[in-house]
């Protein structure tokens, strides 16, 4: 979640000083509602994980909790480290950002500890909306 945050604040500042057909990228509000979606989905997630760990000391199971939270921070941070890179432009992705590493190194969460596709079988056999084989 930190890395993701950063991501955006580090994207604010840069936008605020970064001038495109003569005013600053931050003025335009279609870049301003853009982060403030991908904040608003930081902080859904903080909350899904703060409930997973929350019954989790309780001592409950949060299998399906915690696969949730893994499958969607997984593709959170490669849509917060895509948007943001878009708003650097070519800069963000030539010279060597925190952005540039984001994008980059980030890419692992949906890969390891188990894939996109293994949480969502995980989340649907959880759900029970996987038929019982015969």
């Amino acid at each position: 979640l930190t890395t993701m945050e950063m991501c955006i604040q580090q994207t604010v500042e840069y936008t605020k000083t970064r001038v495109a057909f003569g005013k600053p990228i931050l003025a335009n509000q279609v870049v301003q509602f853009r982060l403030a979606e991908l904040q608003t989905e930081i902080e859904a997630l903080r909350s899904l994980v703060y409930r997973a760990a929350g019954l989790r000391v309780q001592g409950q199971d949060v299998t399906l909790l915690a696969s949730m939270a893994k499958l969607k921070a997984g593709r959170l941070v490669r849509e917060v480290a895509d948007s943001c890179l878009q708003y650097w432009g070519g800069m963000g992705f030539v010279n060597e950002t925190p952005i540039t590493r984001v994008y980059r190194d980030q890419r692992i969460l949906s890969i390891g500890g188990g894939a996109d596709e293994v949480m969502l079988g995980i989340i649907s056999k959880l759900m029970g909306v996987v038929p019982k084989e015969k």
